[in-house]
């Protein structure tokens, strides 16, 4: 078929989100901490955005100023109520309240103290800057379908430092073993190997000997062996396309872009191998893997195949340091001499074995057992064991006792995990018999537009569409500044900027290019504040709904915890389940019965014989305490759990126990079994 250019009209539905929408859903989905760190990287880029001092934060409410709504919206038609039904509201609801009680206290003029500003006396300008216009918000019509109840900020006064923050820096595993390294009589080339095998151990302490490790060690890409985490998804097949491509004489690499990713690997690995694809998708990955650590290390594949991963570890790392297998081994056991006893063992049998050498245990059943029936004995098959070692059951036990004491992650002893507190996003707390709900702003509360930049701009001359130069003047409030006033001469071309620290900028004219980046960034800072306000009221829409959904759980415990899905508080709020699932999704609240994850109330639903529906949570509840309060010589089994659930009115089987069981990661009753 002839290729040929053509006009074609074609009908297609996508979805178009704005800036602004693409900005709410990101601001939806994070967390507190990460809103304050997004807040502070877009004041460092945007000279409109600044924080409010902690008094004027207080005094100042979330709806935008009388200011502020003119330079926003100073033509949109208002779609709330008009002055004036707004102030024979406002009327009417003065008159329905008592009248206060008049206290002795002075008046500020018979005080003597200076009266506080008139938000009547701000300053206004008279005209509009003409490059917000386009910018216009309507707070009104954003608003409109938010709550009346006003809520505020728990915050309290504190250090913003406080000394219980600051912890000393924890030594890591690889620092402490490296330490050991250079006090020891290794030098040269031993040293280099000593510091390549530290660096491949796990956070246990273990040396990794996974073939896939050793793939990567012996010098295949990552894109290879190890695609999911190599990178994006269209950067690795890019990268195995043009592998491929190579391994064929050059051929072009679009000529495979119609294979999946899998097809991809096994035909690289089989020109690698010289095998036919058909050959290399029936072996396993753990064949392959090791053919390509032998065609690597130029080492017969019929002498490591049978090698234990362990000891195939031993080759590829004298591959990769370019000696010998036996010298690498010398410096493994001077690493196996170094604190925590056990580290930088291959396996949790060496592990062990070194441990008990250490503490000078000399039984030959306990290294028996330990090189041939471990896994025997993780499973507590003591029967088995006494049976292939012809022993009793009693000297398999001990041997069982003894091990037990030992640590079998002996990295864990010096690398500790710091802590990570969880900051609330919303608290929950119980006044007057009410619960009440607040968000935690944070900084996130003190955010506003910059009145200097706002007011410097508004006093500019600027350029109208008919070519004339017009200027603003603020015409009062200019004893905020100065305490010089300030005066606009109507029909002439040139006004009188205030007095004071606005001077310079008397007779000076913004460029296009300045009233554009002015009109830009002011657009931003606009845009973000209006999502932050919807953020709030989202949020805690979606908490106060979840909360009275789950009273029962507040007044009474997890127990009574209801099954709830993201479609009934959807209906709820009217807002869709994934904005539920958004505003959900790593957000904490902070409730009198413990702090917990705003997903933590979701959950499915069991048959009761009262007819209700019983949340799995609380079941998963029951299940803990029911085990936690076991006979630890005679644990319950799935099937006695379920019993004595039914006996509660619970409906449930003995495979959704178990189900649960593995879910809240708990043994079986056969490995609960307390044998000492």
């Amino acid at each position: 078929m002839a290729l040929s250019l053509q006009q074609v009209q074609k009908q297609t539905q996508r979805l178009i989100m704005t800036p602004q929408m693409q900005q709410s859903i990101q601001l939806l989905q994070m967390n507190s901490m990460e809103l304050e760190q997004l807040i502070r990287q877009e004041m460092l880029e945007n000279p409109f955005l600044e924080m409010a001092d902690e008094e004027e934060a207080l005094l100042t409410e979330t709806e935008p100023t009388e200011e502020e709504t003119e330079l926003i919206t100073p033509e949109e038609p208002e779609t709330g109520l008009s002055d004036q039904k707004a102030e024979e509201q406002k009327a009417a609801e003065v008159e329905d309240e008592p009248a206060p009680e008049r206290d002795d206290k002075p008046s500020p003029a018979e005080s003597g103290e200076e009266a506080p500003p008139d938000p009547a006396n701000e300053a206004e300008g008279s005209e509009e800057f003409e490059r917000f216009e386009e910018n216009d918000v309507d707070w009104n019509e954003q608003f409109e379908d938010s709550d009346s109840i006003t809520y505020t900020s728990t915050r309290e006064e504190a250090e913003e430092n406080d000394f219980t923050t600051y912890t000393g820096a924890t030594d890591s595993l690889y620092d402490s073993l490296l330490r050991q390294l250079r006090l020891s009589r290794l030098a040269g080339k031993d040293m280099d190997i000593g510091e390549f095998l530290i660096g491949n151990l796990d956070y246990d302490g273990y040396l990794d000997c996974s073939l896939e490790n050793q793939a990567l060690m012996v010098g295949y890409p990552a894109e290879l062996i190890i695609p999911e985490d190599a990178g994006p998804t269209e950067t690795v097949d890019k990268y195995l396309r043009h592998l491929l491509a190579k391994l064929h004489s050059g051929e072009n690499p679009e000529a495979f872009t119609g294979m999946k990713r899998k097809e991809l690997i096994l035909r690289i690995m089989a020109r690698m191998l010289s095998l036919s694809y058909d050959q290399a998708a029936s072996m396993k990955q753990e064949e392959l893997l090791r053919r390509l650590i032998a065609r690597k290390t130029k080492e017969d594949y019929e002498e490591l195949k049978d090698l234990h991963p362990s000891d195939l570890m031993l080759h590829s790392v004298a591959y990769r340091m370019k000696t010998e297998a036996d010298r690498v081994f010398d410096v493994l056991e001077i690493l196996h001499e170094f604190e925590p006893t056990g580290v930088a063992a291959r396996d949790l049998g060496e592990c062990l074995r070194l441990q008990c050498e250490e503490l000078g245990v000399r039984n030959r059943l306990l290294y028996r057992i330990l090189d041939e029936h471990l896994h025997d004995l993780q499973q507590k098959r003591f029967k088995e064991i006494a049976r292939a070692l012809e022993t009793s059951e009693d000297d398999v036990i001990d041997v069982f006792t003894t091990l037990s004491r030992l640590d079998p992650k002996p990295g864990r002893s010096i690398t500790r995990e710091r802590p990570q507190y969880i900051t609330p996003d919303v608290y929950v707390k119980k006044v007057d018999g009410k619960y009440m709900y607040f968000l935690n702003e944070g900084d996130v509360g003190r955010l506003k537009v910059a009145s200097n930049y706002r007011r410097m701009m508004a006093n500019k001359p600027t350029r109208r569409r008919g070519g004339q130069n017009t200027a603003r003047a603020e015409v009062n409030g200019a004893s905020k500044m100065d305490g010089a006033s300030a005066t606009a001469t109507a029909g002439t071309d040139q006004a009188t900027p205030p007095a004071g620290r606005w001077e310079h900028f008397e007779n000076a004219a913004p460029s296009e290019q300045d009233a554009e980046y002015a009109s830009e960034k002011y657009k931003n800072a606009v845009w973000l504040i209006r999502n932050i306000e919807k953020r709030k009221s989202t949020i805690l829409r979606v908490t106060e709904a979840i909360m009275e959904y789950q009273k029962d759980f507040l007044e009474k415990g997890i127990e009574h915890l209801h099954p709830l899905t993201l479609r009934d508080i959807a209906e709820r709020v009217g807002m869709h389940e994934s904005t539920i699932a958004r505003v959900t999704t790593k957000k904490y609240v902070e409730t009198p019965r413990g702090l917990f994850e705003l997903k933590y109330f979701f959950s499915s639903g069991l048959d009761t014989d009262g007819g209700e529906a019983a949340s799995s949570r609380s079941i998963k509840e029951l299940l803990t305490q029911m085990i936690e309060n076991e006979d630890k010589r005679r644990p319950l089994s799935d099937q006695k759990i379920a019993d004595l659930l039914r006996q509660k009115g619970f409906q449930i089987a003995r495979r959704t126990v178990a189900k649960y069981r593995e879910q809240l990661k708990i043994l079986p009753a056969k490995l609960r079994k307390d044998v000492r």
